[in-house]
């Protein structure tokens, strides 16, 4: 005790110990004169109301997840999905637009596609930051990472940000990139593939991928990466890795800045049926 003297603390040390010793002199009890003091009732419990004055709801649903403190979804004082967008995207044209549409990226049927996995720690949990902070990437595409409360709508945007479509492989959703050179043919192969797949999708050019490999697919933990669409690959690939984000969300998102077509239900909205064999063999009347 700062200020108090020492004699004071001592003397009152020791009252405090003399009393408790006095206390337990003269209350101290064996377990069996106790019990013969007061011994317990031979008559059975006859209360049957509850134990609570009114019963528990049906249903109480739970809160939404919190993320380095910030809860998913829409929030005015941190993200509307509305505000300081231009933190994440200023609105560009160059993150979308081919420079030389006369020299498109030719396929090159050599090339192999490539599976990246980026092993996420088991108990990682991505940090949501609001609108006023920057979300900067170590890899400009990402396959988990913090990201924006509020997470896009599923569909096809002229350009969604990184910073918000990453939100959407938590959910388990697949994430379609190409390169704004890439050839129209196979973006609108790739594409087929992916909306005849499942519902969870997001497309959206990228100016981060290169030429030789223009067309990418990514996952929670997962990136794949190719020159030409093999439709093969890219089923197996969303059958295997398709709504393994570690939160099961199917609802649909609330971002939709330059939303040009919004996603369309395939199987149901839980996408309980992923790529059904007869959409993909539609798809074979465009090939």
């Amino acid at each position: 005790m700062i200020g108090v003297p020492s004699v004071v603390v001592f003397s009152l040390v020791i009252n405090v110990v003399v009393a408790t010793r006095s206390y337990y002199k003269t209350n101290s009890m064996s377990l069996s004169e106790l019990l013969n003091r007061n011994p317990p009732s031979s008559t059975p419990e006859t209360w049957t109301g509850k134990y609570f004055p009114t019963p528990p709801p049906s249903h109480t649903p739970a809160p939404p997840p919190l993320h380095g403190g910030v809860p998913m979804g829409l929030n005015p004082n941190c993200d509307d999905a509305k505000t300081n967008l231009t933190v994440d995207w200023n609105s560009s044209p160059i993150v979308y637009t081919c420079f030389f549409p006369n020299k498109r990226i030719i396929p090159d049927f050599d090339i192999k596609p490539i599976l990246e996995i980026e092993p996420v720690p088991k108990l990682y949990s991505a940090v949501h930051y609001c609108m006023n902070e920057t979300i900067v990437y170590q890899n400009p595409i990402p396959t988990f990472g913090p990201h924006r409360p509020a997470w896009p709508r599923y569909g096809e945007y002229k350009y969604v940000p990184v910073q918000r479509w990453l939100h959407s492989l938590e959910h388990g959703g697949i994430v379609m990139l190409y390169h704004p050179c890439a050839h129209p043919l196979e973006v609108a192969r790739l594409r087929r593939i992916v909306k005849s797949c499942l519902f969870r999708h997001v497309i959206s050019p990228s100016p981060h991928l290169s030429t030789e490999m223009p067309l990418a697919l990514v996952t929670w933990g997962k990136r794949l990466t190719m020159s030409t669409v093999n439709v093969d690959v890219v089923r197996e690939f969303i059958l295997q890795n398709a709504l393994q984000g570690p939160e099961k969300i199917s609802r649909d998102g609330q971002y939709d800045a330059e939303l040009l077509k919004a996603a369309e239900i395939v199987s149901d909205t839980e996408d309980t049926d992923l790529c059904p064999e007869e959409r993909i063999k539609a798809l074979s009347l465009y090939w």
